[in-house]
Protein backbone atom coordinates (compact mmCIF):
# COMPACT_ATOMS: atom_id res chain seq x y z
CA UNK A 1 0.00 0.00 0.00
CA UNK A 2 2.88 2.67 0.58
CA UNK A 3 3.49 2.12 -2.82
CA UNK A 4 0.59 3.71 -3.95
CA UNK A 5 0.96 6.87 -1.21
CA UNK A 6 4.72 6.94 -2.38
CA UNK A 7 4.05 7.06 -6.58
CA UNK A 8 0.72 9.60 -5.34
CA UNK A 9 3.47 11.85 -3.76
CA UNK A 10 6.18 11.24 -6.32
CA UNK A 11 3.94 12.08 -8.92
CA UNK A 12 4.17 16.30 -10.05
CA UNK A 13 0.21 16.37 -10.82
CA UNK A 14 -1.56 13.12 -10.34
CA UNK A 15 -3.21 11.82 -13.52
CA UNK A 16 -6.79 10.76 -13.85
CA UNK A 17 -5.87 7.14 -14.41
CA UNK A 18 -3.32 7.17 -11.04
CA UNK A 19 -6.35 8.91 -8.89
CA UNK A 20 -8.95 6.47 -10.18
CA UNK A 21 -6.54 3.17 -9.39
CA UNK A 22 -6.00 4.35 -6.11
CA UNK A 23 -9.53 5.36 -5.03
CA UNK A 24 -11.42 2.21 -6.29
CA UNK A 25 -13.90 0.84 -4.42
CA UNK A 26 -12.14 -2.08 -3.66
CA UNK A 27 -8.71 0.14 -3.52
CA UNK A 28 -6.11 -0.68 -0.99
CA UNK A 29 -6.11 3.75 -0.38
CA UNK A 30 -10.02 3.00 0.16
CA UNK A 31 -10.15 0.68 2.28
CA UNK A 32 -7.41 2.49 4.60
CA UNK A 33 -9.69 5.19 4.04
CA UNK A 34 -12.65 3.47 5.49
CA UNK A 35 -10.76 2.01 8.14
CA UNK A 36 -10.31 5.44 9.57
CA UNK A 37 -13.86 6.32 8.95
CA UNK A 38 -13.40 8.67 5.97
CA UNK A 39 -15.18 8.51 2.76
CA UNK A 40 -15.43 9.74 -0.87
CA UNK A 41 -17.48 12.06 -1.83
CA UNK A 42 -20.53 11.02 -2.37
CA UNK A 43 -20.13 7.81 -0.62
CA UNK A 44 -22.53 7.29 2.23
CA UNK A 45 -20.43 7.51 5.89
CA UNK A 46 -19.37 4.15 7.00
CA UNK A 47 -19.18 3.31 10.77
CA UNK A 48 -15.68 4.04 12.38
CA UNK A 49 -14.73 0.58 13.87
CA UNK A 50 -13.96 -0.47 17.79
CA UNK A 51 -11.43 2.18 19.33
CA UNK A 52 -9.24 0.51 21.79
CA UNK A 53 -9.84 2.09 25.55
CA UNK A 54 -7.47 1.35 28.06
CA UNK A 55 -8.78 1.80 31.61
CA UNK A 56 -6.92 1.56 35.34
CA UNK A 57 -8.01 0.09 38.48
CA UNK A 58 -8.05 2.39 41.31
CA UNK A 59 -6.81 0.28 44.23
CA UNK A 60 -8.60 0.34 47.33
CA UNK A 61 -9.97 3.62 47.28
CA UNK A 62 -12.86 4.95 49.68
CA UNK A 63 -15.06 8.11 49.03
CA UNK A 64 -15.06 10.91 51.87
CA UNK A 65 -18.27 11.40 53.73
CA UNK A 66 -19.75 14.76 52.74
CA UNK A 67 -19.70 15.75 56.55
CA UNK A 68 -15.42 15.21 56.75
CA UNK A 69 -15.31 17.63 53.21
CA UNK A 70 -17.74 20.43 53.67
CA UNK A 71 -16.65 23.61 56.13
CA UNK A 72 -18.14 26.45 56.61
CA UNK A 73 -22.10 27.69 56.21
CA UNK A 74 -22.68 24.48 54.32
CA UNK A 75 -21.66 21.98 56.95
CA UNK A 76 -23.74 24.22 59.22
CA UNK A 77 -26.85 23.77 56.38
CA UNK A 78 -26.23 20.01 56.25
CA UNK A 79 -26.22 19.60 60.04
CA UNK A 80 -29.10 21.72 60.94
CA UNK A 81 -30.69 19.24 57.30
CA UNK A 82 -29.87 16.10 59.47
CA UNK A 83 -31.84 17.58 62.67
CA UNK A 84 -34.57 17.92 60.40
CA UNK A 85 -34.68 21.98 59.61
CA UNK A 86 -35.04 21.94 55.92
CA UNK A 87 -34.92 25.73 55.97
CA UNK A 88 -32.24 27.06 58.16
CA UNK A 89 -32.45 30.58 56.97
CA UNK A 90 -35.99 30.96 56.94
CA UNK A 91 -36.42 31.94 52.62
CA UNK A 92 -39.35 30.10 52.68
CA UNK A 93 -41.46 31.72 54.79
CA UNK A 94 -42.74 34.63 53.77
CA UNK A 95 -43.14 37.66 56.56
CA UNK A 96 -46.67 38.86 56.06
CA UNK A 97 -47.16 42.98 56.44
CA UNK A 98 -49.05 43.34 60.04
CA UNK A 99 -50.83 46.57 60.89
CA UNK A 100 -47.77 48.36 60.14
CA UNK A 101 -48.53 51.51 62.21
CA UNK A 102 -45.86 53.32 63.97
CA UNK A 103 -46.86 51.98 67.26
CA UNK A 104 -47.34 48.51 65.89
CA UNK A 105 -44.61 47.79 63.42
CA UNK A 106 -44.38 44.55 61.15
CA UNK A 107 -41.11 42.51 62.68
CA UNK A 108 -38.92 41.44 60.50
CA UNK A 109 -36.57 38.89 62.38
CA UNK A 110 -32.70 38.97 61.61
CA UNK A 111 -29.52 37.24 62.62
CA UNK A 112 -27.62 40.26 61.70
CA UNK A 113 -27.40 43.99 62.78
CA UNK A 114 -29.14 44.98 58.71
CA UNK A 115 -31.64 43.05 56.85
CA UNK A 116 -33.08 44.28 53.61
CA UNK A 117 -36.62 44.21 53.15
CA UNK A 118 -39.03 44.19 50.23
CA UNK A 119 -42.54 45.85 50.46
CA UNK A 120 -45.41 45.15 48.26
CA UNK A 121 -46.76 48.98 47.84
CA UNK A 122 -50.16 49.74 46.52
CA UNK A 123 -50.44 46.44 44.16
CA UNK A 124 -46.97 47.31 42.53
CA UNK A 125 -45.94 44.50 40.64
CA UNK A 126 -42.56 44.87 42.26
CA UNK A 127 -41.52 45.23 45.54
CA UNK A 128 -39.55 48.66 47.07
CA UNK A 129 -36.47 47.52 48.32
CA UNK A 130 -35.08 48.95 51.91
CA UNK A 131 -32.72 48.48 54.63
CA UNK A 132 -33.67 47.89 58.11
CA UNK A 133 -31.11 48.49 60.81
CA UNK A 134 -30.72 47.22 64.20
CA UNK A 135 -30.97 50.82 66.42
CA UNK A 136 -32.73 52.13 63.90
CA UNK A 137 -36.37 51.65 65.44
CA UNK A 138 -38.82 51.52 63.11
CA UNK A 139 -38.37 52.31 59.41
CA UNK A 140 -41.26 53.49 57.32
CA UNK A 141 -41.67 52.47 53.30
CA UNK A 142 -43.31 54.53 51.01
CA UNK A 143 -46.77 53.57 51.40
CA UNK A 144 -46.81 54.02 54.88
CA UNK A 145 -46.00 51.07 56.95
CA UNK A 146 -43.49 50.58 59.38
CA UNK A 147 -41.00 47.65 59.83
CA UNK A 148 -38.56 47.15 62.55
CA UNK A 149 -35.43 44.59 63.38
CA UNK A 150 -35.68 42.15 65.65
CA UNK A 151 -32.52 40.29 66.78
CA UNK A 152 -32.98 36.72 66.50
CA UNK A 153 -29.85 33.52 67.22
CA UNK A 154 -28.92 32.24 64.60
Amino acid sequence: MSSYISRLLKAQSASKRLISNLTQRDGKLSSLLRRLGLQRLGEPAAAPGQRPISTTQVQNSALIEDEQLVTGIQKREMLLAKQGCEDPWGFSKVIRRGSGRENDPTVVPSAFDARIVGCLCLDDRLPKWMWIEKDEGPKRCECGHFFVLKNVPP
